[in-house]
């Protein structure tokens, strides 16, 4: 029986995309270990939202990640491996609600909330998911600790 995960955007960033300081080789190397080894393990699949396969790809090319590289992600994302579910307007309605109660930004409820019921676990080292509306959905588990992502910021090591 497969279990269904979610991994947060920044991971597949941070494990497709080479650092540009050296600081940050810790990050990038803990999270392609941890994105090959979700891959390679036959008894996980993982789940995305239209929207997420959308934003990860876009994170790639503003990267410059080649785009060929891009495309056959795209066509990978379409193998049994991975589950994409489409956005529906009622779930955008309930991500925007979402998003002003909490002031998180709306892109990480319209990653998240269409798998509610889907997955079990979020991986994602987002400082966002930690709360409660993430974890209403699945048990949030951080892959890259220390290391905590901020939105618009560089990534920071927890003491």
């Amino acid at each position: 029986m497969s279990s269904f995960v979610l991994i947060d955007t920044n991971i597949w960033h941070f494990a497709l995309v080479k650092p540009i300081e050296a600081s940050f080789m810790e990050i990038h190397d803990l999270a392609s270990t941890f994105l090959s080894s979700i891959l390679l393990d036959p008894n996980i699949r993982i789940a995305l939202s239209c929207y997420q396969v959308g934003e990860i790809l876009e994170v790639l090319r503003r990267s410059r990640l080649d785009a060929d590289l891009r495309l056959r992600l795209l066509e990978d994302f379409r193998k049994a491996k991975f589950f994409v579910e489409e956005l529906s307007l009622p779930i955008v309605r309930e991500a925007v609600k979402a998003s002003f109660q909490s002031n998180i930004h709306v892109y990480d409820y319209l990653v998240a909330y269409p798998l509610m019921g889907i997955v079990n676990r979020i991986y994602s080292a987002d400082e966002h998911f930690v709360h409660s509306d993430f974890r209403k959905i699945a048990e949030v588990v951080n892959p890259l600790s220390p290391w905590i992502i901020t939105e618009g910021k560089k990534p920071i090591k927890a003491p």
